[in-house]
């Protein structure tokens, strides 16, 4: 099978460039058999998934951060979210300032150990993936992602993360961005569809998982599976500052679905319509504002791990 390892050497605040020279050699004395491209801008990485595929290649490898996994996993489908090729798989390579779902899906957070296993690997796995189709410039617009994806504070979080350019690398940044926006977020009123149930109230974030973890290693969603059929809601409800920082370190231990103001649901489909202006991440990258609809692509993925 052919492979191409597409490597993003800004993650990592550019240490990736530097440690692509131990996967590399890791991999080569594993014998396996690969090529490689660098990416130089963002949203390149799918322009090279396409292409790549479209040439044949059957295996592609997303060497860097979350956005990377991203950026990979969309340039797998086409425009209209149709897979280029069906039986292509994706690999993991993590060595950006999240991370998080390699966390869910077993693969080594350590880049040498990734590129180790990747080499190892026999067989694929199929997961699920979500589907955001939201409003850009006036026009429907969709978005694949792997992880999570979320609607209010989070996104608000990610918004100020990349203004900052990720300074600092690791969870640093993003913590630095979540205590500046506990300060300043207000919550919103919001009508979340979540498959046949309505919701409505004043909410902090609505989060759709399809991995367990964001933001560095907070647990946002324990229960989540990406190959179980359906993504997980969390709704964090009217949650005032003080609330936000005395249950952050529920959110790292993985119990903040027992705190009365959040609540889980399961669903295929979820339609969150915000009264007032709501932002838009997925997998860690800002998209912008909603209304958006959430959908899950069932088995759609071909992981290798």
């Amino acid at each position: 099978m052919k492979t191409r390892l597409i490597i993003n050497p800004t993650a990592a605040r550019g240490v990736m460039r530097e440690r692509w020279r131990a996967v590399e050699a890791t991999l080569r004395a594993e014998n396996f058999a690969f090529d490689f491209v660098f990416t130089e801008r963002p949203w390149h990485a799918v322009e090279l998934t396409r292409a790549a595929l479209t040439d044949g290649i059957e295996r592609v490898v997303a060497v860097g951060g979350d956005g990377t996994l991203n950026e990979v996993a969309n340039g797998m489908f086409d425009a209209r979210g149709a897979p280029i090729n069906p039986n292509a798989a994706l690999g993991v390579i993590t060595s950006g300032t999240g991370g998080d779902f390699a966390r869910t899906a077993g693969i080594p957070r350590d880049p040498v150990a990734a590129a180790r296993q990747l080499a190892r690997i026999t067989q694929t796995r199929a997961i699920d993936f979500g589907e955001m189709i939201f409003t850009r410039d006036g026009k429907e617009a969709r978005r694949l992602f792997v992880n999570i994806a979320g609607i209010g504070f989070d996104a608000e979080v990610i918004e100020r993360t990349e203004r900052g350019s990720k300074r600092g690398g690791g969870t640093l940044p993003y913590y630095s961005a979540l205590v500046t926006t506990i300060w300043n977020y207000r919550n919103k009123r919001v009508v979340v569809q979540v498959d046949a149930q309505r919701v409505e109230g004043k909410m902090n974030a609505v989060v759709v998982c399809n991995g367990k973890f964001f933001g560095g290693g907070m647990q946002i969603s324990p229960n989540s599976n990406p190959d179980d059929g359906i993504l997980d809601v969390i709704i964090l409800g009217d949650l005032g500052r003080f609330e936000v920082v005395m249950n952050t370190p529920r959110l790292y231990n993985g119990t903040i679905l027992e705190h009365p103001k959040v609540t889980e649901y399961h669903a295929r489909t979820i339609v969150v319509e915000p009264a007032e202006r709501m932002l838009i991440e997925a997998d860690g990258e800002f998209i912008g504002p909603g209304p958006a609809t959430f959908r899950v692509r069932p088995g759609a993925l071909n992981l290798l791990a």
